[in-house]
């Protein structure tokens, strides 16, 4: 038969039809293969910009260099008082989120994250101080990135400042992890914010001309 033949000759054109059975058989593996590569898209942690950020919201801030390695440091007016922006941070780092965040503590002494016993008042009226880790598939633990926060009071408001190094050495691009590391957490502490964040440092933020120090 003809099947029999193109078995024999192994030719693979539209003259060796594939049995019905068979074509079913592919198809569904087909299909199997395809749902996977889906699933695991939808699986990747929302925080995490991946091996193809540009189609990832808020990855479209990528640093190359500013801290030595990449870094973005971002500041952000909240109105609610400094204890409750404190709350919601600790909150929301401790919880993990989507699995890749941490409330770091530790070190001897111990230092704490209130700063008000000590009553600064100047540069700001620092009242909190915060610590994190952000861990990606392939830096975590050690090797997650950092994050640092402050928190000062600002007339019936707070100040927020937000930091995040990407930790690893020789890491002096970020492809945009560190600017949307900051911005999830931030849109997971919920607040109503009405402007935009100011970029104080990194997130891709062209570099000023270094001056002297005399």
């Amino acid at each position: 038969s003809r099947l029999h033949t193109c078995i024999r000759t192994r030719r693979t054109s539209f003259l060796c039809p594939i049995p019905e059975n068979m074509a079913r058989l592919l198809f569904a593996v087909a299909a199997l293969v395809v749902g996977a590569a889906v699933a695991t898209a939808h699986t990747t942690s929302p925080s995490i910009c991946g091996d193809d950020p540009t189609y990832v919201s808020d990855c479209n801030h990528p640093d190359l260099g500013s801290c030595g390695n990449a870094c973005c440091v971002l500041e952000v007016s909240l109105p609610a008082a400094p204890t409750e922006v404190y709350s919601r941070l600790k909150d929301v780092l401790s919880s993990g989120m989507d699995g890749t965040f941490e409330y770091i503590t530790g070190g001897d002494p111990s230092p704490k994250d209130d700063l008000r016993p000590y009553k600064i008042d100047q540069p700001k009226p620092f009242q909190f101080i915060v610590q994190g880790r952000h861990n990606a598939p392939q830096y975590n633990g050690e090797n997650g990135d950092i994050l640092d926060f402050n928190i000062a009071a600002l007339g019936s408001g707070s100040s927020l400042r937000m930091f995040s190094l990407s930790r690893v050495h020789g890491a002096l691009g970020d492809a945009g992890q560190n600017f949307k590391t900051l911005s999830f957490l931030l849109k997971n502490m919920q607040f109503p914010i009405s402007t935009d964040f100011t970029i104080v440092h990194g997130c891709g933020k062209a570099i000023g001309v270094p001056r002297a120090v005399v």
